[in-house]
């Protein structure tokens, strides 16, 4: 999968770009990398992939958890979820539009409160925890605009 070369680690994968529900066929919502025109980042085009040592995948990126329409909420064809299938343990993702200024607050928050030890290591089991603190304190600060921190969630064991 050419979009994934150098983006994921061994571990860990981070997405900070924009992202698509295709309403009509949710399995070809997208995220929008440099390649997008050529090569789709798609649900269905991460069908094809599968990863042993996968943890995390961040995607912060505008509705990556929306299903796309009324009729299939009970469906988990999104980003997120095709994410989870192709080896990612943990996935956080966003239910809909989300604000870029505080998207890059909210995961710099979460990774540093991921981080253990003075090696600054990366412990992706405590990921759930990790967003449930960082969105908690985005909450206090926006208590009135949940349009905010409402979206993000955690997807995952």
């Amino acid at each position: 999968m050419d979009q994934l070369d150098g983006v994921v680690g061994e571990q860990a994968a981070h997405f900070a770009c924009h992202g698509t529900s295709d309403r009509t066929n949710p399995s070809q919502s997208q995220l929008l990398l440099h390649d997008h025109d050529t090569s789709p980042l798609t649900v269905s085009a991460l069908t094809q992939v599968n990863l042993t040592r996968a943890q995390l995948a961040f995607l912060s990126a505008c509705s990556t958890a929306d299903p796309g329409r009324e009729d299939l909420l009970d469906e988990a064809i999104h980003l997120t979820s095709a994410f989870q299938l192709v080896g990612f343990p943990h996935v956080v993702g966003t239910l809909w539009p989300i604000d870029d200024r505080l998207a890059a607050e909210i995961a710099e928050s979460f990774y540093a409160r991921l981080t253990t030890g003075p090696s600054g290591t990366l412990d992706p089991s405590q990921s759930a925890a990790a967003l449930h603190q960082t969105i908690q304190a985005v909450r206090d600060r926006y208590p009135a605009t949940p349009s905010l921190w409402a979206g993000y969630l955690h997807a995952g064991a």
